[in-house]
Parts: C-alpha cells; structure tokens; sequence
C-alpha cells in the first residue's frame, strides 16, 4: 500500500490531516474520558424507570444515563481518531494519471473507488475552492474541496470560459459550486484541506508540468499554488 504523502518512482499519495474544529472535538473526547468516572459515580446505581423502544416499563441503574449519550459520542470521536491516524490516501498522483477519493461521513476515512480517476491528457487543471456547510447541522462554515476540470468542461450551457463578471462573482449554483468554476466540478471534487492542494502541486509539477493548480477560493483573485518545496536535508 502506498503511504500518505511518500514520494516514490510512480506515485505520490496525499491523505488529510487534522482539522481544526476536530482539534476541538478530541479535547472534550479527552476530557469526557477524565470525568467518566465521576460522572458514573454521581450518577449513582439507584434504579430509574423508563419505557423501551417496545413500550415497556423497565428499570435500570442511574449511571445507565450517562452511558447513553457518553459511550456514542466517544465512539465517533474513536472512529475519527482512527482514520486520521491509518491516514487513507484522499489522492494518488501518478505519472500516467490523478485520482481522488471521496470521504465517508466526515470521518477521515476515504472510500476505495476513486470518484475521480483521469490521465493527465484530459485534465485541464486542478482547483482548489470551498464550499459552504454547517457544523453540527447549526455552525455556518466553510469546506475546502480539490476537484478536476477537465479539457472538455463548459461554464454554463453556451459558453467555454466564464465571463469576467463571472470570475468575481460570488454567485452559487444550487450544489454550492461557484458559478466561475466548471459545472461538473463538483462531481469531480473531495474534501481536501489547502496543505493537500499543495502536496499535488508538487506532484503534478513532477508528471504534468503543463497542468496547474489553481486556488479559486476567493472570487476574482485565481492564485496558482507553487509546488511544495523539498525538504531540505540537515547536513552535520
């Protein structure tokens, strides 16, 4: 298996790295875990009756409670922890070709068929853009996505190239796509923090030199990403 973000002869590997707000979310995980037994212990093991999903009267020891919501939230947090830290590939650049991963319920983990899986003589270049999303259902925000045009890609339905009106516009297609970027963009797009974007500018740069990529974020100022530099070796 190929590894997250290792160069070798025939391809290049790019997996997402921790977000901010999941930063965040595995503190209180932490500190959820510190206080579980507190919380078990205040709780009590008198018994409290409730009614089941049969409708059934049944009873059960107070800490039970706590269990309920404590033992699914920790088994997210589990789960994302998990696949950050096996750290599944969100792209693999080859020499011959680009494919990206789609990932699965926001949990680090990427799905094994590609949604995305083209030589590089039918990308035109690869863009960096965000879409609007809201966390927890309630928080607005934003999701930075890397996805593929491709040579064949229209604007809108008469037109090759999007105008300049367009190219500063922040207008949005129902799918949240930007109106400046190519219709299909999002059907060929994953989740993907800038950092990654960067790792497949330097990739890119090494198998398709003709091929950029572009971060579009921000209506009318397009800024090609300059390849990620090498690492430079420490000499003694």
């Amino acid at each position: 298996m190929t590894t997250p973000e290792s160069t070798t002869d025939h391809e290049v590997a790019v997996a997402e790295r921790v977000r901010p707000r999941d930063l965040v979310l595995f503190a209180v995980t932490a500190a959820a875990i510190v206080a579980t037994p507190w919380m078990l212990t205040s709780a009590g093991a008198d018994p409290i009756a409730y009614r089941d999903s049969r409708g059934l009267d049944t009873e059960a020891p107070a800490w039970m409670g706590v269990l309920v919501y404590l033992v699914p939230f920790l088994a997210w947090s589990g789960m994302k922890a998990f696949h950050l830290l096996r750290r599944p590939a969100a792209a693999i650049v080859a020499p011959d070709r680009i494919r990206l991963f789609p990932e699965i319920a926001g949990l680090y983990m990427r799905a094994e068929t590609p949604r995305v899986d083209l030589p590089w003589d039918e990308v035109e270049r690869i863009v960096l853009w965000r879409i609007r999303r809201r966390w927890l259902w309630c928080i607005p925000g934003w999701e930075s996505r890397v996805g593929v045009e491709r040579t064949t890609d229209w604007y809108e339905v008469a037109q090759r190239e999007p105008t300049k009106k367009q190219q500063a516009s922040r207008d949005a297609r129902r799918d949240g796509s930007p109106v400046r970027l190519g219709a299909m963009l999002n059907t060929r797009s994953v989740r993907l923090a800038p950092r990654g974007a960067a790792t497949i500018a330097a990739a890119a740069a090494r198998f398709a030199p003709s091929v950029q990529v572009v971060d579009e974020r921000f209506p009318g100022k397009p800024r090609v990403i300059p390849p990620e530099p090498a690492p430079k070796r420490r000499s003694y």
